[in-house]
Parts: C-alpha cells; sequence; structure tokens
C-alpha cells in the first residue's frame, strides 16, 4: 500500500502531508524512513484517547495534534518529544456551530415538532457488525412508537435495503427516514435530540458540538472502545454492549427525560473545554 501511495506524493511533491487516520501516517512515515520521501509529516488524532496505532513510524512524524493534555501526557510518556505535540482539539466544520431553521428542517424530512428525535448512523460504507445494528435498528423501530428516527446508511445500499425492510416490517414509514449518504448532517443533528452510532472520532466530535449525547453501538477495538469509554466516563453516552438488554438501555434513557437533559448538559460541558474544540 505504501508503494501505491508513494506514486500519488511523488506526483504531487507535498512540502507537507496532514493525515487524519493511523494507517495513512504509518504508511507516510514508512516512505520516510526508506528516505522515498522528505515531506514534513503532521498528525491530526481524530480520536479523545490516544491508541498506540496513531504512533507507529513516530519517529519519523514532525507533528502531532491531539485533542486534550491527557493525550498529550500520554504521548511524552511514549516518548514523543513535546515540541511535537500541540494541545489543539480536533478540527471541526463551522456548519456545526451554525444556528438553523428548525421549523424548516423538520418540514424538509417530513418529521413532526414536539416528538423526542432520534438520529441513527448504520456504520457507513463499511457496515461494521451490521447484524448487531439491524437488531439496535430494529428493536428501536418496533418498540419505541413515540419517536421519530433519521437513519442514516451511508454509501452501503445493502444496508438502506434492511432498514427500508424493517421500517416496512414494522408499518412505521411515517415515523422513520432512511436517508443514503447526505451532507446535510449538521442541520439533522442540529434538531435532534440523541445520536446512535459508532464512537467515531469525528462522528463524536460533531455531535459533542452539537450538544447531542449518544448511544454507542459497535466500536472498532482500540481506539473507538477508548472513545466509547471516554464519553461513559464523561457521562455524555452510553454504551451498549453485546451483553447488555437493548429494550432496557432505550427504555431507561428514552422514558426518563432527566437522564437525556443530563447527559445533554455533561455533553455542553466537554464541548466547551480541551477535550474539543471549535474551528472556525
Amino acid at each position: 500500500m505504501a508503494i501505491k501511495l508513494l506514486r500519488l506524493l511523488r506526483e504531487k511533491k507535498p512540502d507537507l502531508i496532514i493525515s487524519t487516520h493511523p494507517f495513512s501516517s504509518q504508511m507516510c512515515s514508512y516512505l520516510k524512513r526508506k528516505k522515498k520521501i522528505t515531506a514534513k509529516i503532521a498528525t491530526i488524532m481524530t480520536d479523545f484517547a490516544p491508541h498506540d496505532q496513531w504512533l507507529v513510524g513516530s519517529l519519523f512524524t514532525d507533528y502531532y495534534f491531539v485533542a486534550n493534555d491527557k493525550m498529550k501526557d500520554y504521548l511524552i510518556q511514549k516518548n514523543i518529544d513535546m515540541k511535537k505535540i500541540f494541545v489543539t482539539g480536533i478540527p471541526l466544520s463551522n456548519r456545526f456551530l451554525q444556528k438553523y431553521d428548525r421549523k424548516h428542517i423538520l418540514d424538509v424530512f417530513h418529521l413532526e415538532d414536539g416528538k423526542q428525535t432520534i438520529l441513527f448512523f448504520g456504520g457507513g460504507e463499511f457496515g461494521l457488525g451490521k447484524s448487531r445494528t439491524f437488531e439496535i435498528f430494529d428493536c428501536l423501530v418496533r418498540n419505541f412508537d413515540t419517536i421519530q428516527i433519521i437513519a442514516i446508511a451511508g454509501k452501503n445500499e445493502k444496508m438502506k435495503t434492511k432498514f427500508e425492510e424493517i421500517v416496512r416490517n414494522n408499518k412505521a414509514s411515517y415515523r422513520v427516514n432512511v436517508l443514503e449518504f447526505t451532507n446535510q448532517i449538521p442541520e439533522l443533528m442540529s434538531i435532534s435530540d440523541l445520536v446512535v452510532t459508532k464512537p467515531g472520532g469525528m462522528t463524536t466530535t460533531e455531535s459533542l458540538a452539537s450538544s447531542l449525547p449518544m448511544i454507542i453501538i459497535n466500536p472498532i477495538p482500540g481506539q473507538e472502545e477508548e472513545n466509547a469509554e471516554f464519553l461513559e466516563t464523561k457521562g455524555a453516552g452510553i454504551w451498549i454492549k453485546k451483553q447488555d438488554d437493548i429494550f432496557l438501555a432505550f427504555k431507561n434513557l428514552l422514558s426518563h427525560p432527566n437522564k437525556l437533559n443530563e447527559m445533554k448538559n455533561n455533553a455542553k460541558l466537554l464541548r466547551s473545554t480541551k477535550f474539543y474544540k471549535r474551528y472556525l
């Protein structure tokens, strides 16, 4: 893979490579170690907890941008020069900081005002843990008919088809909107009360920016599990694990507005600290 990437780098001849994923950082540092490239490498760690996959090839990485001071301390303990490390938070589109016309967005997506609105992310193109995702989605659609759901299938056509099948089987098309890839996530988050999602760094950042509590599903072992633990510890998320009762997890939250409001306030607190930082 690094050899294939080298062709692109030789064509573009960059002075600086900015990486937001550990795999690309690893490939570039490998090429630099082999003296195939001379560009400086900047790694933006788009997670809320450190994971050693980000640090492979650290000797050949020139800059690290991290979400919080705890991550900086961890990198220093791993013998990374503190002069390389900058606590900046995770970069964020300013669209998540804008005010939106709530009524207009509800109308566009055929949603009702006054109902609890759940934004459900299916896992995007790859749909990792998809059987568990379908089980959770089905439980939510089948058992909670007083809420409305926006389900995002991303580029995964099979996931979209399965979501639509679940909606049909439960005669729930009047309260569940299944979408493919959309660039209107900031608008949808602005009208939502809760996000159900894998805890990727960017989705987590965007949810916190929108003051949204999270139900966490299917975290990838490693940095996503650490993100899930971070959110639970800070009271802004609930991690539904394999052994947990899905119905009870949703019932305990959706039937207790005070609990949901407490989580929302915790998300607000996080967005105003160095655990995450806004970028205009």
